[in-house]
């Protein structure tokens, strides 16, 4: 009777870390959050920003850094709100900006006028944002997918006539794939 044993390992290439802690100085981590986080970037009316201090502490705190990537994320979503809220009242929200600060501080800056309708340049700069994250989602799943394809499945079975060549020859085949930084995932044994 032979003894078939399954070994699938997985090579897997990286990990999710918090990212504020991988950048040396603020002007790379300002660099990263404003290439991730199109809002960042103003337009006329319109505008969000981080404060310096912000910025430091975020680098130096995962809390802070993650807290403050969701509120960046969630911030044209507020300028939307505060453009539908005017509108809603007959007003038009004709500038409005907003300011993240130490301490989870944040400052937003309204115009309102009575003017009906809502403003062109507030519109443009919330299409753009919607543009950026959809453009970012597409690169986000298409890296996810060539990292997927990266991953590579091996197989090996193992067959012998007494279980003790089996497990040598499996200690063996494990002891030369050590080199290749390699992680078991998964464990199979047929009799």
């Amino acid at each position: 009777m032979a003894l078939v044993i399954g070994n699938n390992t997985g090579f897997i290439s990286g990990y999710q870390t918090n990212k504020s802690s991988e950048y040396k100085n603020v002007r790379e981590y300002s660099n990263y959050l404003m290439d991730r986080y199109s809002c960042l970037k103003p337009g006329n009316n319109v505008a969000v920003s981080v404060t310096p201090g912000l910025l430091r502490k975020a680098m130096g705190d995962e809390k802070t850094g993650q807290w403050l990537e969701r509120e960046l994320s969630k911030a044209p979503d507020y300028i939307k709100a505060a453009q539908d809220s005017a509108s809603s009242r007959g007003s038009r929200l004709v500038s409005c900006s907003i300011e993240f600060g130490e301490e989870y501080t944040t400052m937003y800056t309204c115009t309102v006028t009575d003017t009906p309708g809502t403003d062109e340049d507030i519109d443009e700069w919330l299409e753009r944002i919607k543009e950026n994250k959809e453009k970012q989602k597409k690169a986000e799943k298409k890296a996810a997918e060539e990292k997927l394809t990266e991953q590579r499945i091996e197989e090996h079975t193992f067959k012998g006539p007494n279980l003790k060549s089996v497990t040598d020859s499996f200690i063996k085949e494990m002891y030369s794939l050590g080199n290749v930084e390699s992680i078991i995932t998964g464990f199979d044994m047929k009799a």
